[in-house]
């Protein structure tokens, strides 16, 4: 597969699931392989994990809407990036704004039905979020009882450096 001949969505979504493989490799011992992209209805891709099929719905986490334009490089022709759920919240309010917009697409998320053995990645795009301020708000953060996904993970800064979080189970 030539990554540079998918389109700007599918990148986002091969490299989330890229630093979330490495994560699970290197941290939590669990030998994930990519496998292939589907289309919705079905989870943006498949791993497999000890030769079973996952699941991987991705999405991304931006500061605000300007954030997720900047992920594209769009800052200036208005377009927003499909699937990552920005609002705009004033610069100031980083304390809420954290698990707010996590909180909010964790929601949005719980909304939509996948298949069986379905996981929920959540890669944070936003450079001035690592992993000790999610640890921070941990508490703060709002997992809805009715989802889908059999775990969900949040990949805590844009390449995944940082490590990530389980945030379900």
């Amino acid at each position: 597969m030539n990554i540079k001949e998918l389109d700007e969505k599918k990148q986002l979504e091969f490299y989330a699931v890229l630093y979330f493989i490495r994560d699970q490799r290197k941290n939590h011992h669990r030998w994930l392989v990519f496998k292939e992209f589907s289309e919705p209805p079905n989870p943006d891709t498949y791993c497999l994990l000890n030769g079973e099929q996952v699941g991987i719905e991705v999405t991304h986490l931006c500061g605000n809407n300007h954030d997720a334009k900047k992920v594209l490089g769009k800052v200036n022709n208005g377009e927003a990036l499909e699937g990552c759920l920005g609002v705009q919240v004033p610069p100031d309010s980083m304390n809420h704004r954290l698990p707010n917009e996590l909180n909010r697409i964790l929601e949005y998320k719980a909304k939509h039905q996948y298949g069986d053995k379905t996981w929920l990645v959540i890669r944070n795009t936003y450079p001035l979020w690592m992993k000790g301020d999610f640890e921070t708000y941990r508490s703060d953060i709002i997992v809805p009882r009715d989802h889908a996904f059999e775990e969900i993970w949040l990949v805590c800064d844009p390449v995944g450096a940082s490590g990530t979080l389980r945030l379900f189970p």
